[in-house]
């Protein structure tokens, strides 16, 4: 059964409060993935240390996807999926950024005090989004569409998550807890942050904006639910419970992989149905299940195992899509289409070159042109809202 989706969040000052709100997190969050990003580039890369491998992993997935999707998205795209106007919990999600923006200053210097920081922050924004789809939703529980339901689901996870690390980091403070055994110890949390709003984003960007329904609705809360609950809690079990030692590979394959592939199969399915014009920000989505099938396959490879590049590659692009199309919604007809074409295939190119041994160098020299251009994005956006405010 398929119907008309309506936009019924009414454009009120509430709501305009929260986009600013959630325009403060995509933009912390664009500071964040520029200065991870500049961390991978090759002229810092002539002496690496392990803080600074450390740095870049942990501000690309805690410090840009977390606060951008459930901060920046959650306030923007989020009421008006479930048919309100605003946030229940707006106060908490404010209180949020500051906590988070003392993290991304301090996470090069004292990184175990910036996870502590990132954990009371992402919870407070957690909570908001988790209360806003129980108590704020207009629509039928069941009738939320799947970018609902993987912000609902990373929300759950960061509950899941943050205290944990925070206690994690605590105790490895004490007891000298390496900055490589905490991303060991990461690793399944990580996928689970990433891949589960990157998939919702995607979702977002490639079904039809005018039509509701089909296969991708019908499995979205089951997909997001196992990804975003049941691989937390079997890694919350690893840590503190009786988890055979060994098991990590078999738990992302089954938490994480197998959920995924299930709903990038309803979707294709979907699309397909749905005849969707392939506009630029669907293909930063198409761009994010090629590389996340890329990375999926590379486990198989002799040598690659345990290698997620790719995925996190993937998932760095299904957020810069979603950034495009929110800069598209912000800024109608003033942002060139042609752009975020040629922008989305100047990353997946990058992105594809940075994980072939042969020919990384080209990767990495797209990869920082890449980056340059959403520096040079942000600051257009940051002219073009402030010539908006002037005006009004």
């Amino acid at each position: 059964m398929t119907y008309q989706a309506v936009d019924t969040a009414p454009d009120t000052a509430s709501a305009r409060s929260g986009r600013r709100v959630g325009t403060s997190f995509i933009l912390l969050a664009l500071f964040a993935g520029l200065l991870g990003g500049s961390l991978a580039l090759p002229i810092l890369q002539t002496h690496p240390t392990s803080g600074q491998a450390f740095c870049h992993g942990i501000l690309m997935t805690f410090f840009v996807m977390c606060p951008a999707a459930l901060g920046g998205f959650g306030q923007w795209l989020l009421p008006v999926a479930l048919g309100t106007d605003r946030t229940v919990l707006r106060g908490l999600t404010l209180a949020g950024f500051g906590f988070l923006s003392a993290g991304v200053v301090l996470l090069p210097v004292l990184p175990f005090v910036a996870l502590l920081l990132w954990s009371v922050g992402i919870l407070a924004v957690a909570i908001d989004v988790i209360t806003t789809c129980l108590e704020g939703r207009t629509c039928r529980f069941r009738d939320m569409p799947p970018l609902a339901w993987s912000l609902l689901a990373t929300a759950c996870s960061v509950v899941l998550v943050a205290p944990v690390l925070a206690a994690v980091v605590t105790r490895g403070m004490m007891d000298g807890l390496t900055t490589n055994a905490l991303i060991e110890t990461l690793h399944l949390p990580e996928m689970a942050l990433m891949l589960t709003p990157a998939l919702g984003l995607v979702t977002s960007a490639l079904l039809s904006r005018t039509v509701r329904g089909g296969m991708s609705w019908t499995v979205a809360p089951y997909v997001f639910g196992v990804m975003g609950i049941g691989g937390p809690l079997f890694w919350m079990d690893g840590l503190y419970g009786s988890l055979a030692s060994g098991v990590g590979a078999s738990l992302v394959l089954m938490t994480q992989i197998v959920p995924s592939v299930v709903l990038i199969g309803a979707l294709c399915r979907d699309v397909w149905q749905q005849k969707r014009d392939l506009d630029g920000t669907a293909l930063w989505a198409i761009g994010s299940i090629l590389l996340f099938a890329a990375g999926w396959l590379s486990d198989g490879l002799p040598g690659h195992s345990g290698d997620h590049t790719a995925v996190a590659f993937g998932g760095i692009m299904a957020l810069c899509g979603g950034f495009y199309a929110w800069v598209e919604r912000l800024l109608p007809d003033r942002v060139p289409a042609l752009l975020s074409r040629v922008h989305a295939g100047l990353m997946l190119a990058g992105a594809f070159c940075s994980i072939v041994p042969g020919v990384m160098i080209y990767g990495e020299i797209l990869m920082g042109v890449s980056l340059l251009a959403f520096g040079l994005v942000g600051l257009f956006l940051l002219r073009e809202t402030g010539r908006a405010r002037v005006s009004a």
